[in-house]
């Protein structure tokens, strides 16, 4: 319905939010994907299927992961930079990537799951980042 992803994967393999949304009746169903269907908004703290807040999480944190993956080489680059001005020059690099991860892994935290948790995903693998990016 969401992702393919989540159909068959099997609940230790993927995060888990914090918060467990109430009974999925058709009722909340059918007011949800109205407001999806209208090109509306859904907030965090708005209800949602369960399945729409695991793979927004799952999106996010892969973002995030890939913009603190994607800062690694740059890092260590910075010792090596032939001069004050390039080793800015990577620093604000490092800075801009730095800050796009914390932002990514801050709204992921208003879905109801912690930052350790994704972080302790991504270094047991059950989660992944994008190489494309670096």
């Amino acid at each position: 319905m969401y992702t393919q992803s989540f159909i068959n994967a099997d609940a230790s393999s993927a995060v888990a939010p914090a918060q467990v949304s109430p009974i999925e009746s058709p009722e909340r169903m059918a007011a949800f994907d109205r407001v999806i269907d209208a090109d509306g908004r859904i907030e965090p703290q708005d209800w949602m299927p369960q399945a729409y807040r695991k793979t927004l999480i799952r999106q996010i944190s892969q973002h995030a992961h890939s913009e603190i993956v994607g800062m690694l080489p740059e890092g260590n680059w910075i010792s090596r930079a032939p001069s004050l001005k390039r080793k800015a020059i990577l620093l604000a690099k490092v800075q801009d990537e730095a800050g796009h991860g914390l932002y990514l892994y801050s709204a992921a935290e208003t879905l109801g799951v912690s930052r350790d948790s994704l972080l302790d995903a991504l270094h047991t693998g059950r989660a992944k980042y994008s190489s494309i990016f670096n």
